[in-house]
């Protein structure tokens, strides 16, 4: 397998396969893009690399990434040009736009990501999905929280963003199944997050009472944690209250447990294949990817998530 860095400018397109000095690929569940941090030895005149605007990441053809520079950083040291790029999935932009505040009826995802704004061909989602009888988006609300409260409200789940752009509400109907063996893995183990946990969440009705709505987080009971949110009422969930608190619970909880294998060099996987190890994960969902490298070599971590939102 070998690794393909391509950058485009407005009137090149450089392609570096044996110039990677170090890279760190990053792709989680609950973040809307993936994150590239990459270094590479120049190859040509660096005024030419501060011109990129799209960096893209393949293994052999699979692309891993493709997304806009957010930093981009050439050095020239003992003779040697460095390039240090940090790069964003294109996804990033559904954060870095707002919806129009007020109340949209008849919302689907299709018409949540062709109403408002025109984005870039590269960025695609699930087709044929459901429509809400209303979307109520509050002032300073982007468009990735508008989808996730549209998500929830259609299915109860939380996006994710597979492969370098697509969007998704639901885990996929076909999908890629890695499974972990001991003689292939460098580490395997078990980590808890117990940091962002509420054990309860209070919200007012709309007479502006407070505590008429309330929800519980067991975890957070079985662990001693006394955390208590009180909230305005969301009318982004007039049609039930409850599942306000709900939602804010289940996310409150992500990435509660996380089981991970450590694996010997690249591996072409998305968010929301599949992962087997042993007796301790059976087909579980993957929700994060980080895969690094340099010049002595390429591992990859891959974990799935028991939380409010996982398995599925």
């Amino acid at each position: 397998m070998t690794l393909k860095l391509v950058l485009k400018t407005p009137n090149n397109r450089i392609i570096l396969s044996d110039r990677i000095a170090s890279f760190v690929l990053e792709k989680e569940a609950y973040t809307p893009y993936s994150q590239l941090r990459i270094v590479v030895y120049g190859a040509l005149e660096p005024e030419l690399y501060a011109q990129v605007y799209r960096v893209q990441l393949l293994l052999d053809e699979t692309e891993l990434h493709l997304g806009t520079v957010e930093q981009c950083q050439t050095t020239r040291q003992q003779g040697i040009v460095y390039i240090q790029i940090v790069s964003r999935g294109l996804t990033a932009m559904l954060l870095q736009n707002q919806l129009t505040p007020g109340l949209h009826s008849g919302m689907s995802l299709d018409r949540l990501m062709t109403g408002f704004y025109s984005f870039p061909q590269e960025i695609t989602w699930e087709r044929s999905t459901d429509a809400s009888n209303y979307l109520y988006v509050k002032e300073n609300t982007s468009m990735w929280d508008g989808l996730a409260n549209l998500s929830y409200k259609l299915y109860e789940r939380y996006p994710f963003v597979r492969g370098a752009n697509e969007i998704r509400m639901h885990l996929p109907d076909t999908y890629q199944h890695y499974v972990a063996k001991d003689n292939s893995l460098l580490a395997a183990g078990t980590a808890t997050d117990q940091s962002l946990l509420y054990s309860d969440f209070y919200m007012a009705d709309v007479d502006g009472t407070y505590e008429k709505f309330h929800e519980a987080e067991p975890e957070a009971a079985a662990r001693g944690i006394v955390r208590t949110k009180q909230l305005a009422l969301d009318r982004q969930y007039l049609y039930d209250p409850q599942q306000a608190l709900v939602f804010r619970r289940k996310f409150a909880g992500r990435r509660l447990v996380r089981r991970f294998v450590d694996v010997i060099g690249p591996v072409g996987l998305s968010l929301g294949d599949r992962l087997s190890y042993g007796t301790v994960l059976q087909e579980a969902a993957i929700t994060r990817i980080r895969m690094s490298g340099n010049q002595k070599g390429i591992r990859t971590r891959l974990e799935a998530y028991t939380d409010g939102f996982y398995p599925a």
